[in-house]
């Protein structure tokens, strides 16, 4: 009798894969959309993450706003109006789409994984679409965050006239890293594709 392939995915592994990829979906949208508009909704006030801001005195903040400093500096907007609310919603917003994008293709790799059907065209578009959502959205990310947050930063300090101001670390690099690994794997599997057509066509 042959040996079990430990590696071998079961049912019910991919069942917990898809229900882990949709509560990860699931808490991001609440945590990155939900929870703000809901807060922007009843009138809390708004707080807010301001960076590059370690040197402001607590009594340098705009009229309406308090600074606290900590390991960051966080920004509390008393009475803020819309845009101010949009900035602060939209990088976790387009966060949230470019993960809802990846999993709902990922979901459907894994159907045809499941089904015993990996080397398709269908899975290499979208494998290639993982990639440029990670990629791209990488890109796309640190762009509108840096602009969200020079735009918090200017009405939360006197004097703050910056246009862009985003903080990177090496693991900002990751996303866009697997990506590009993702965007390999896509051509493998199109040679895979290949392959199998040449062998189906010698049967």
């Amino acid at each position: 009798m042959a040996a079990k392939d430990p590696f071998k995915f079961s049912k019910t592994d991919f069942q917990l894969t898809r229900l882990v990829a949709g509560l990860a979906a699931l808490a991001t949208l609440v945590i990155a959309v939900v929870k703000p508009v809901a807060a922007w909704v009843v009138g809390d006030p708004l707080v807010a993450e301001v960076e590059r801001l370690a040197e402001t005195p607590a009594d340098g903040a705009k009229p309406g706003v308090t600074l606290t400093h900590g390991s960051a500096v966080t920004a509390e907007f008393a009475d803020a109006g819309a845009s101010l609310w949009l900035a602060s919603i939209i990088p976790g917003a387009l966060f949230a789409g470019i993960l809802i994008v990846v999993l709902w293709l990922l979901w459907r790799l894994l159907g045809d994984v499941e089904r015993g059907e990996p080397f398709t065209l269908a899975n290499v578009w979208r494998m290639r679409g993982i990639a440029w959502a990670m990629v791209g959205g990488a890109f796309l990310l640190f762009t509108v965050d840096g602009l969200a947050n020079a735009y918090l930063t200017q009405h939360a300090a006197e004097g703050a006239s910056t246009i862009f101001t985003n903080t990177t670390t090496a693991s900002d690099l990751l996303l866009p890293g697997a990506g590009f690994l993702i965007g390999a794997l896509a051509e493998v599997f199109k040679r895979g594709v290949v392959l199998e057509g040449d062998v189906e066509g010698l049967v």
